[in-house]
């Protein structure tokens, strides 16, 4: 069985070194595992669902932050600085890190969970909050509030959603959204056709999360874990990440702790409480249901109906790889290009549901989004 689930660890390195061959450091290195089956068994220790490239990285990341002194760390623009990024190839010195501090990595992959908190999904989760609002009972163009859950939430920075400064570029103009001149700048290429100019960001009055381990933004050594979990090769990463931590420190959301089905009744009550009574109720998720199993997803689809008894407007936005969404699969063929991850919207007004719609396409953390109007 190990070597079988080596030889899975070992394509899936293979298949990131191939799709992100242009990342110097970790397309390198997720190429190098691929080809290492002593590097690539430290994975085997890793929890269901949870033996991927991601991972790993994340665990080396974390000692590096910890341990600015290892050799590998001056390969990661985190520790360094982007502008003393070495020339060469990084695989020797992280390979030796790697393999000389096995016990702490194993530990890791062992006990931790990749959480994503890429700040610059903002960009399609504030197009996806726009048309999801935008069939309200409101005057046209001025959509109404909304109490917004997250699935998956780690800190909840993407509860912050209206905080920040979002740009959304295309060939014919910029629209922006969200609070023009914030710290935490978030900007993407728009490929829709025709652009999609006049989106409104609906008015967050409420908000709360879920996960199965909140971290507070207090807590520095969960916080850095967070960090680990991003990709230092990609420029303004980390950076987005610090500025938004610094911002939502102020007054952070409310995460409820505990497994996404259970405890999304309790997060959506606690969002709710803080808006006002009619207001649209949002559930989203960015590449969460991809970790939870299918018959699990089919529950919350069903806990969303349920919902939709004592909401008069609920919507559930999705970003997650094709297929992963309940209900939104169906109305994925013909509508989405290839690649890329698929936006779905679900929408029950007053207790009845209308038709799932796939929006579109977009980058996973926000780099571009390829949608039409719901």
């Amino acid at each position: 069985m190990d070597s079988e689930r080596l030889a899975r660890i070992q394509r899936r390195f293979a298949e990131f070194g191939q799709e992100y061959a242009a990342l110097p450091l970790y397309g390198a290195v997720a190429r190098a595992v691929a080809d290492d089956a002593e590097a690539a068994s430290l994975l085997l220790v890793a929890r269901p669902g949870q033996a991927r490239p991601v991972l790993w990285f994340a665990a080396l990341h974390d000692l590096v932050l910890r341990h600015p002194d290892l050799p590998a760390a001056r390969w990661y623009a985190s520790v360094v600085g982007r502008e003393h990024l070495p020339p060469g190839d990084p695989w020797p010195e992280i390979r030796e890190t790697a393999m000389g501090h096995r016990a702490e990595l194993t530990d890791l992959m062992a006990t931790r969970s990749t959480q994503t908190n890429e700040v610059n999904r903002s960009v399609y989760l504030a197009a996806g909050l726009a048309l999801a609002a935008a069939d309200g009972p409101h005057r046209p163009g001025v959509p109404g509030p909304i109490a917004l859950v997250e699935l998956g939430a780690s800190a909840g920075l993407l509860l912050g959603i209206d905080r920040y400064d979002i740009e959304l570029e295309s060939g014919t103009g910029t629209t922006q959204l969200g609070r023009s001149g914030s710290p935490v700048r978030c900007r993407g290429l728009d490929r829709s056709r025709p652009p999609l100019h006049g989106l409104t960001l609906p008015p967050v009055e409420g908000r709360a999360g879920v996960d199965l381990h909140p971290v507070r933004l207090d807590d520095a050594d969960a916080v850095r874990w967070l960090m680990a979990c991003l990709w230092p090769d990609v420029p303004g990463r980390v950076e987005r990440f610090v500025a938004a931590r610094d911002l939502m420190l102020v007054d952070p959301p409310h995460v409820v702790e505990g497994d996404m089905l259970d405890a999304m009744p309790s997060a959506v009550s606690s969002a709710r409480a803080g808006s006002h009574p009619d207001a649209h109720v949002v559930v989203f998720s960015s590449w969460a249901l991809s970790y939870v199993a299918p018959e699990r997803r089919a529950d919350l689809a069903a806990a969303m109906d349920l919902l939709s008894r004592d909401v008069a407007e609920l919507s559930w936005l999705t970003a997650e790889p094709a297929g992963c969404a309940p209900g939104v699969e169906q109305a994925e063929t013909g509508r989405v290009g290839a690649g890329g991850t698929v936006l779905g919207l679900r929408r029950w007004r007053s207790g009845r549901e209308r038709p799932p719609v796939a929006l579109g396409t977009c980058h996973p953390h926000g780099e571009w989004l390829d949608l039409h109007r719901a």
